[in-house]
């Protein structure tokens, strides 16, 4: 391995004795995501900026899914038999493509929706909580509102408590084209579950390929998304996050 590399470097995957790092992977916007070879497979290779408590309900969580037939990538334990060692995760590596159709997104909602009714009482993931209850709460995943300035929250606000008796569940949180793998059988792979958690699934379904929800209930969870997103972006993607915001307003405006 070359320890030249920013990033992660062989001391930090020193759990797993066989494990090299090939290369960084492009597109994590939040995490450090690598590809890396053990015993002549790939690997993806992460370090999780979450709490241990969140990290292990994540990876609790892709063993629940897994063992319901849900496609997610399955943890690499560490010599010791660990799921992680200091915040890195080691996963199996999941080929396939992003979804290129119609037929492709369809199939991506029928897989989300499946999630959505496999979860329905699961339990909430430390550090999070539903957007209805993020005004009290404050935080959640990446939001916070004390850092958002006053004008904005009061925009966001409203969105989230508008969704006080929708549907919950955990959702996967960015499904979007990078995070998915159409295999070679069909079948929707899931990638990167930093973001999930319990929540309104409308989140999953309101920026696929292909609309899934009715129109009206379409434009309430796009509405939705450019809130949370907003939200969840402030900080570390502060122009996304104000492109968000714009669109928010502007169908606001619309209503």
């Amino acid at each position: 391995m070359n320890d030249q590399t920013p990033g992660l470097t062989s001391n930090d995957v020193a759990a797993w004795s066989d494990l090299e790092l090939v290369r960084a992977v492009e597109g994590g916007h939040r995490n450090e995501v690598w590809l890396g070879s053990l015993n002549g497979k790939h690997v993806a290779v992460r370090r999780s900026r979450r709490s241990a408590e969140s990290l292990s309900w994540e990876l609790e969580l892709l063993a629940y899914l897994s063992g319901h037939d849900v496609l997610v990538p399955a943890v690499v334990p560490t010599d010791s038999g660990a799921s992680s060692a200091d915040g890195i995760v080691v996963q199996q590596w999941i080929d396939g493509r992003p979804p290129e159709s119609d037929d492709d997104w369809r199939a991506v909602a029928d897989e989300l929706q499946r999630l959505h009714r496999l979860t329905a009482l699961y339990g909430q993931r430390p550090e999070c909580c539903i957007v209805h209850q993020l005004p009290l709460a404050r935080r959640s995943v990446d939001a916070d509102l004390d850092a958002i300035p006053a004008e904005v929250v009061d925009v966001l606000v409203p969105v989230f408590r508008s969704f006080r008796m929708a549907e919950t569940a955990v959702v996967h949180g960015d499904p979007w084209g990078p995070n998915i793998r159409i295999t070679d059988d069909g079948r929707v792979g899931l990638l990167d579950w930093d973001e999930s958690r319990v929540d309104v699934t409308w989140h999953d379904l309101s920026n696929l390929g292909v609309p899934v929800l009715p129109p009206q209930a379409h434009a309430q969870a796009e509405r939705l998304s450019h809130a949370w997103e907003t939200a969840n972006g402030w900080v570390s993607e502060p122009t996304y996050a104000i492109g968000r915001l714009a669109e928010l307003q502007a169908s606001l405006a619309n209503e």
